[in-house]
């Protein structure tokens, strides 16, 4: 892409004049950043798949190896070729912008022979004293991999994506120069395993996150980097963390803390109190508030339970009050009206149906009865209100009751009553 105005020109500019890495950068990220092997045969004789030095060695898992001093894995193989590559960052400056350079190295280690990698620069982020951003890089290709870059193409303004996202926080050389302004503003040495390139956004803009660098709270820094959610946690409590640390308190587990926190302002405790937001242990703390607030959530279940089956039944006798007592026999089989919300949901688990849970009580064109042979229930049934028809007759488990057409008949020399009952 073509520099669409001065200030990416002199960065395209710039970028053309960063020096190449130096060999303790390179050997760094050999050393560092990618795991070393000896290779190891039936006779006992390893060898070095950095230096290529051979010696004979019993012991298993990780050892040194005694010519480069390099820790290696012990691996029993025939292989005598190993290919690897990792993704490291070098953060430097050039006139005034901060510099995050993202390189690729390539290794291919022979047995018998001393590695030689090879280094790829990928792109840099060059970030502007007000935390703005611009990426140069390499043109990426279709593909879903990191590694979806035509590596022949050449360093020009991009735009940013999550492969150089994610590549800009892998491995980072440690030793890191920053701006003034952002030295001035807290940081020292180390990026604490933070995303260089939002942490020293933050750090720019965030007024924040300067002091929490400044006050060397690390894991709150992270916490507010981590997510633009979590940056409204901290601006939202922030009165709150300050009467924290001004009271000496260290929040070990961030996460944890502020859920207790939001927990205690939910159940109207005062996050400004010194004894309330910093407790002694916050494990325990923590979980007293989460019994509170499952308590509480109970408890409002059960009232909005209690005005739900309030209404529901005002509503069910508003629709079928006129029905109860209803009863209806051909000297065999006795048909009843079901006269209570309980006794629909009685019905229902006895029987394993779901008239109760479904709420057929609340149904406007349709009555539910019974029908029992002596004691025995042996049908739930469901008419139309408009032409007294069965809509379905269960038995047991919705099972096919084999007394449907005797019930029906039943209904059918019952329809005038019915009707009777419905213009009441």
């Amino acid at each position: 892409m073509k520099p669409r105005n001065l200030k990416e020109k002199h960065i395209v500019e710039l970028n053309g004049r960063l020096r190449p890495l130096t060999a303790p950068q390179k050997n760094w990220a050999l050393n560092s950043t990618i795991r070393h092997y000896g290779y190891r045969l039936k006779s006992g004789m390893c060898t070095c798949m950095k230096c290529g030095h051979e010696w004979l060695e019993t012991r298993d898992g990780m050892c040194l190896c005694p010519e480069c001093g390099t820790m290696v894995k012990i691996k029993d193989t025939k292989e005598r070729v190993i290919r690897d590559k990792s993704y490291f960052n070098v953060i430097t400056t050039m006139e005034g912008y901060q510099v995050i350079r993202m390189f690729l190295m390539i290794v291919e280690m022979r047995k018998g022979m001393k590695a030689k990698p090879a280094y790829l620069e990928i792109g840099s982020y060059w970030i502007d004293n007000e935390g703005k951003t611009t990426v140069v890089g390499l043109q990426r290709t279709l593909g879903r991999y990191i590694d979806s870059f035509a590596f022949g193409s050449p360093l020009e303004i991009r735009r940013d994506n999550d492969a150089f996202q994610h590549i800009s926080d892998e491995w980072v050389y440690p030793r890191i120069k920053v701006t003034d302004i952002i030295k001035r503003n807290g940081f020292k040495s180390s990026c604490h395993h933070i995303h260089p390139v939002t942490m020293f956004q933050e750090l720019l803009t965030n007024p924040k996150a300067e002091t929490l660098m400044k006050a060397n709270e690390i894991e709150l820094l992270r916490y507010l980097c981590h997510s633009p959610f979590n940056s409204d946690d901290v601006d939202f409590y922030w009165k709150s963390i300050k009467i924290a640390l001004r009271n000496g308190y260290k929040i070990d587990d961030v996460p944890m803390w502020f859920d207790y926190i939001k927990m205690l302002e939910q159940m109207g405790g005062d996050i400004k109190s010194p004894l309330l937001i910093a407790p002694k242990d916050l494990q325990t703390a923590h979980d007293i508030y989460v019994a509170k607030v499952n308590r509480r959530h109970r408890k409002e279940q059960q009232e909005k339970e209690r005005q739900q089956a309030i209404e529901d039944k005002a509503r069910f006798e508003e629709l079928k009050s006129r029905y109860f007592g209803m009863a209806m026999t051909d000297g065999e089989i006795e048909i009843h009206s079901i006269d209570s919300i309980d006794a629909y949901y009685e019905i229902g688990q006895r029987n394993k149906i779901c008239c109760g849970s479904a709420k057929y009580f609340l149904k406007e064109n349709t009555l539910t009865l019974t029908a029992y042979l002596g004691n025995k229930q042996i049908a739930t049934i469901e008419i139309s209100l408009d032409d007294y028809s069965i809509i379905q007759c269960r038995a047991f488990a919705n099972g096919i009751c084999e007394y449907t057409e005797q019930i029906a008949g039943i209904i059918n020399a019952n329809k005038k009553m019915i009707a009777e009952r419905k213009r009441a």
